[in-house]
């Protein structure tokens, strides 16, 4: 076979292998363990009822609770239930509050160093939550099952906290006033984004060595790699878990991500909840607890570099180790280049640059431009494989005109090159982001051992074979990430991943002396159909739907409905309701509508000056609602702020505060200011779930291929609150 046809046979391999991603992302259908994921299934069946949205504090929310009690002592246990109106203020000039209701178990005998079982059981008002957060529900439920005639080491308390989607209201009250919460040694989270794919462990304490020692000695390889955890970590985003970790815990935070379109909508329901990913999750927690059951926490703690291999065996080093690893590779890759030799030395050493560079740019710059001519903002939601395909063949038609243009004469030089270059990035970047050096240290090794082969006269034929296992281990590790990065930006953003696939490319090349156009040509024809099809697919599906949330906003009187742009309006809703031509300055399709009725009212109580601060007291009623917002400007002055009783700490400036549930309809606000400075001005959103009679006819009219998403449809009405008194109290 002629160096051309090998070489455009790797092509295809790389290109099929990377739009199916058959490593790393789905669940296998067995894991050959106790955990019955179809019984755990069938106790969040009954939970959820009839899978309306139960979102903190309202009807919904109390039948979910109670059913979820039952549950509870049908499993053997007496829950305890723990209720209080709480402000999480944990944010700089914002709090946002309710009453929750946190329900919580022993699974065995209280005591010190607990390891502390956690998810939440709300949803958000858009949808019934059977992922997000049943799929915790339903796995911790199956645990302490099984866990609750076993002796562990360490005691084991499960938390169902409310109010995670309101604000992590409900762990945020747990942190601060339940006793147990300073007796917890270790975290374990469950979460989700999504209803399918692998429980992936995308979060621990800092530093982290016991929390990976415990989860290595689970006996079950866990999904995770520690360039997540530190992409995570910059990212912001929170769960529960990030409001226990300031109590010093060790932490292992668990998610879903796979068919994210699905999240918090309507969809993240028992028919699209993936039972394969019940049971991984279930398995992976309970290795968890056995492993922080076990770990012993002797010396000083330190910082892990980790990745699992396809879930088969979990490589763990110290950082210091990894930092140490990527500079014996880039020193080992450089001795291989010079070694090697040949003509041209400085312009081939910049081939695997520049043809991983025109790679990657060619793939971004398509992807840019596909985006341009779609009018859908999302479209790639629908049909992923065919954008995949379009940046992956892209990524091979710029890499491979780059090795053909330049003439490479030997891979092997080319491939210890694209080491050189990879190890000098990831190393410059391991001083940034040290979880970056998980992706290549593991294959590093292999071409350390290759080099020093070289140097042994029975062993240099093995150098070419052993720089291709380092490739294979290097595909290994990147093919589940590249998978979770296309996951968690959505596949429309998904495009700079094609760097991986770039130096895949140049890593597995025999040689480069053949100077056909076949590699290139071919990969070519692939990146054409694949735009083709990528520009004439449809966007969305009804199981892959765009986000499409019907507001009824009153604006001061004024009535809208309002749409998020993220694409043209379908013509069935355009039909019903006359919107403008273009979205608005803030983003938003709108259309005349209707204005609302009075969300309530509003009494000043009292308005007095003492000792240079004014205080202001004053009520809310609004009987109807479900949610209100309080948008602050001019908040420098505001020195305190009491809301239903709960004093604030504020970190000023104050520019919003909110209140969620049906306590929240009688609100009582108690606002201290400088006297010298302004009155803040505060804007109030109170908001109804559902879209209302109104917009009846708009809602028919939403395509199957769209959802309502987040806090839903819903009605908003916007007032400024007048908070004037003009003979105010004074001493």
């Amino acid at each position: 076979m002629t160096s051309t046809w090998r070489s455009l046979i790797i092509c295809c391999i790389l290109l099929v292998v990377w739009v199916a991603r058959p490593i790393g992302i789905h669940p296998r259908a067995s894991l050959g363990t106790d955990f019955d994921a179809d019984r755990a299934v069938a106790r969040l069946s009954t939970i959820l009822g009839d899978e309306r949205p139960h979102p903190i504090d309202s009807a919904a929310n109390d039948a979910v609770e109670l059913r979820l009690l039952q549950q509870i002592e049908r499993v053997g246990f007496t829950p305890q239930i723990d209720e209080r109106f709480h402000c999480n203020d944990r944010w700089p000039g914002a709090a946002v509050c309710a009453k929750v209701r946190n329900i919580s178990f022993w699974v065995d005998a209280p005591g010190e160093d607990a390891v502390l079982l956690l998810a939440h059981y709300d949803s958000v008002p858009a949808g019934p939550g059977a992922a997000d957060d049943g799929i915790g529900m339903a796995v911790i439920l199956e645990l302490a099952y099984l866990l609750k005639d076993e002796k562990l080491t360490r005691p084991l308390l499960v938390l169902f906290t409310d109010g995670e989607e309101a604000g992590l209201v409900g762990a945020a009250a747990f942190a601060a006033h339940d006793p147990r919460a300073r007796h917890i040694g270790a975290v374990i989270n469950l979460e989700a984004r999504g209803t399918t794919g692998v429980a992936s462990m995308f979060q621990t304490s800092s530093p982290n060595g016991y929390d990976i020692a415990a989860l290595a000695s689970g006996g079950k390889v866990p999904v995770s790699n520690s360039l997540a955890s530190d992409l995570y970590k910059i990212l912001p985003n929170d769960t529960d878990l990030s409001l226990l970790l300031p109590l010093g815990v060790d932490a292992a935070n668990y998610a879903i991500i796979g068919g994210g379109k699905r999240y918090h909508t309507p969809l993240d329901n028992l028919a699209h909840l993936d039972v394969r990913s019940v049971l991984h999750m279930g398995v992976s927690v309970l290795s968890a607890i056995h492993g922080f059951a076990e770990v012993e926490k002797n010396g000083e703690e330190g910082t892990r570099v980790y990745t699992d291999i396809n879930q088969t065996f979990f490589f763990v080093v110290s950082q210091t180790m990894a930092g140490i690893l990527l500079g014996l590779g880039l020193l080992a890759s450089m001795i291989a280049y010079v070694r090697i030799g040949g003509a041209k030395p400085v312009i081939s050493f910049f081939v695997p640059l520049f043809a991983v560079v025109a790679g990657t740019v060619l793939a971004v710059g398509l992807g840019i431009i596909i985006s341009m001519l779609r009018p859908e903002a999302d479209f790639a939601t629908a049909y992923p494989q065919a954008f995949r395909t379009v940046y992956g063949a892209a990524a091979l038609v710029g890499a491979s005109l780059v090795v053909r243009g330049m003439k490479v004469q030997n891979g092997v030089r080319l491939a210890t090159a694209a080491w050189v270059w990879i190890s000098m990035l990831v190393l410059v970047g391991y001083f940034v982001i040290p979880g970056l050096s998980s992706l290549i240290i593991g294959a590093l090794l292999f071409v350390i051992l290759a080099v020093l082969a070289s140097y042994v006269p029975k062993l240099k034929p093995v150098m070419p074979i052993l720089l291709i296992v380092a490739a294979l281990v290097f595909a290994i590790v990147i093919l589940p990430i590249a998978g979770g990065i296309e996951n968690g930006l959505f596949i429309q953003n998904a495009a700079p991943v094609s760097i991986f696939l770039a130096f895949l490319y140049v890593f597995l090349m025999p040689n480069g002396r053949s100077r056909s156009w076949l590699v290139p040509i071919g990969c070519g024809a692939v990146l054409s159909f694949a735009t083709i099809a990528t520009l004439v697919v449809p966007a969305y599906a009804p199981d892959a739907p765009r986000h499409l949330t019907i507001v009824h906003e009153d604006d001061g009187g004024v009535g809208s409905f309002l749409i998020f742009d993220n694409g043209p309006l379908p013509t069935d809703m355009t039909a019903v309701a006359k919107f403008e031509t273009t979205p608005n300055t803030k983003g938003y399709w709108r259309a005349p509508a209707p204005s609302l009725d009075s969300s309530g009212e509003i009494t000043v109580l009292s308005d007095t000056v003492i000792s240079g601060e004014r205080t202001i007291k004053f009520a809310i009623a609004a009987p109807q609602s479900d949610r209100h917002d309080f948008f602050v400007e001019d908040g420098e002055g505001v020195r305190s702020l009491i809301f239903n009783g709960v004093e604030l700490d504020l970190k000023p400036p104050l520019r919003y505060f909110g209140c969620t549930g049906r306590t929240c309809r009688q609100i009582e606000v108690e606002l201290v200011v400088d006297a010298d400075a302004p009155l803040p001005k505060i804007t109030w959103h109170v908001h109804q779930y559902g879209a209302g009679l109104a917009a009846a006819t708009l809602v028919l009219a939403r395509p199957v291929t769209a959802q309502p998403v987040h806090v839903g449809d819903k009605r908003t009405r916007i007032r400024v609150l007048s908070l004037s008194v003009e003979n105010r109290d004074s001493e």
